[in-house]
C-alpha cells in the first residue's frame, strides 16, 4: 500500500472513520515515539483539529517531519489490527494532515538558568533543542555545515521532504530563540573544552561517512551521501552544481539511502540498476520505497554482489558474484552465501550505498566508544557525566523517528535531574 502523504479534509475524515478505536491500540505499540494515535484519530472524527494537533505535537515536536519520512508500514501501520486484512489505517497520512493544518504554539516554562550545548542539528539535535527550550533551558545549537537539518537537509531529497518543512523548523528555532552557530565543526577536544561553560552537552553529529564497498578507488565510484548532498544543495538552496553523473548507473545496496540515491539518479536522467546481495524480502528499504523506485524506472537485481571493479573501454566493469540465501544472521535476515558463479556487468558509474559509519575526524578517546559509536546508558548519557549522545552516533544508522526518540529520552532524563 503506497500511502498518500497528505490527505485533504474529506479524505482524512473518511480514513479516520475506518479506525476501530481499539481499547488496546496495537498501532501505538508499533510507534517508536509512542504517539497517541487512537486519540488523535478520534479528534479527526470529531472534526477538532486543534485538539488533534495538541495530542500530536505535545508528544512529538517534529511530527510534521516524521509523518512524511517514517517507515509507517513497519511501525504503526504494520501493527494496525486492520493490517491483517491488508487494509491498515493510513496513520502517516492522517498525522501529516494534522501537522500541515495545525500550527501549535508551545507553552514555555520560565528560565531555569541552565545552559545546554547541542552538537549537530539533525533530527535528534533539533528535537532536543526544542524540548530543552520548552523546559526553560538556554540552548546553543552548533552545526558543522552551513545549513541546519543534517539528513533532513542534505540526505532526504525535497520530493520526499518539501522545503517548507525545513523552513518550519527554522522558524520554530527562531521563535524559541535557540542560538545557532553554523560552519562550526567540533571534535572531542573542543567539545570537552566547553564542559565548564554548559550544564549539559548533547552530541547529535550523525553518521557522515559511507561504508566502503571494497571496490577500490575510482572516480566513477561515488559515495551515495555525497551524491545526495550535492543534489540537495542545488535543488534546495541553489548552491553548487548538480552531480555530474550520466548514463547507466549501478547503486550498490537496498536501504532507504540507496532508494533515495536511485530516485535522484533517475531525476538526473540516468538509467539505474540496484544491485543487492540478498533477496527483496531481506532489503532494508521499506516496500513502499522499493515500489516507488520501481514506478520511476529503477531496476532491481537481487542476489547479486559486486566483488571487483575495473575500468574497461571507458566503462566501469563489475565482476558480479551470484548469491543464494543461507541461515539468518545477527540481523535476523537470511545470510547471503556465494554460489561461486560469476559474471560481468558494465556501467558508467557505481554509487555505493551500503550503510553509514561515524566520522573518524571526531576521534573520541575520552568518551567511550565501540568502533566509533558512542556507548551510552539507557538514558543516552555517556561515561562523562552530563554529556549525552543521541541519534545515529550511538544507535547506528536508524530512522528519523528513532533519532527523535533518543533525544526525547535524554531530555526527559535531564529534566528529571533538574527536578530532583
Amino acid at each position: 500500500m503506497i500511502r498518500k502523504h497528505i490527505y485533504d479534509t474529506l479524505e482524512a475524515e473518511n480514513e479516520a472513520k475506518r479506525c476501530l478505536s481499539c481499547k488496546n491500540p496495537l498501532c501505538e505499540t508499533g510507534c517508536p515515539i509512542k504517539n497517541h494515535i487512537r486519540d488523535f484519530i478520534k479528534e479527526i472524527k470529531n472534526k477538532d483539529l486543534t485538539k488533534a494537533g495538541q495530542i500530536v505535537f505535545e508528544n512529538s515536536n517534529l511530527a510534521f517531519i516524521c509523518s512524511l519520512v517514517c517507515p509507517h508500514e513497519n511501525n504503526c501501520m504494520g501493527h494496525c489490527v486492520l493490517n491483517r486484512a491488508n487494509k491498515p489505517i493510513n496513520v502517516g497520512a492522517l498525522e501529516a494532515y494534522i501537522a500541515k493544518n495545525v500550527t501549535y504554539n508551545y507553552s514555555l516554562k520560565p528560565s531555569n538558568g541552565k545552559k545546554a550545548l547541542i552538537v549537530g542539528s539533525g533530527p535528534a539535535g533539533i528535537y532536543a533543542a526544542i524540548e530543552l527550550k520548552k523546559n526553560g533551558f538556554s540552548v546553543t545549537l552548533v552545526e558543522a555545515s552551513n545549513h541546519i537539518g543534517g539528513v533532513l537537509s542534505y540526505g532526504i531529497p525535497n520530493y520526499r521532504l518539501p522545503n517548507d518543512n525545513l523552513e518550519r523548523i527554522e522558524k520554530m528555532l527562531a521563535d524559541l530563540k535557540v542560538e545557532i552557530k553554523l560552519n562550526t565543526f567540533m571534535n572531542e577536544d573542543s567539545i570537552l573544552l566547553e564542559k565548564d561553560n554548559y550544564d549539559y552537552i548533547l552530541l547529535a553529529c550523525g553518521l557522515t561517512k559511507s561504508r566502503d564497498a571494497n571496490l577500490g578507488s575510482n572516480d566513477r565510484i561515488i559515495d551515495a551521501l555525497k551524491l545526495l548532498k550535492e543534489y540537495n544543495l542545488k535543488t534546495r538552496y541553489n548552491e553548487g552544481m548538480l552531480p555530474n553523473v550520466y548514463g547507466k548507473v549501478a547503486v550498490v545496496g537496498a536501504g532507504n539511502v540507496a532508494m533515495d540515491a536511485s530516485r535522484v539518479l533517475r531525476r538526473l536522467g540516468c538509467d539505474v540498476d540496484v544491485l543487492y546481495r540478498r533477496s527483496r524480502e531481506e532489503a532494508p528499504a521499506t516496500k513502499e520505497e522499493i515500489a516507488l523506485a520501481e514506478d520511476e524506472g529503477v531496476r532491481f537485481n537481487f542476489l547479486q554482489n559486486p566483488v571487483e571493479a575495473k575500468l574497461v573501454d571507458d566503462k566501469l566493469e563489475l565482476k558480479m558474484e551470484k548469491m543464494t540465501l543461507g541461515e539468518p544472521d545477527s540481523s535476523g535476515r537470511r545470510r547471503p552465501v556465494s554460489t561461486n558463479e560469476f559474471f560481468n556487468l558494465r556501467f558508467d558509474f557505481v554509487v555505493k550505498a551500503i550503510g553509514q559509519i561515524p566520522d573518524s575526524d571526531l576521534a573520541f578517546t575520552k568518551i567511550n566508544v565501540d568502533h566509533g559509536y558512542i556507548i551510552t546508558n539507557d538514558f543516552y548519557e555517556t561515561n562523562i557525566e552530563n554529556i549525552y549522545a543521541l541519534g545515529d552516533l550511538t544507535l547506528g544508522a536508524k530512522t528519523v523517528v528513532e533519532a527523535c526518540v533518543s533525544a526525547k529520552c535524554a531530555v526527559e532524563n535531564i529534566i528529571s535531574k533538574e527536578n530532583i
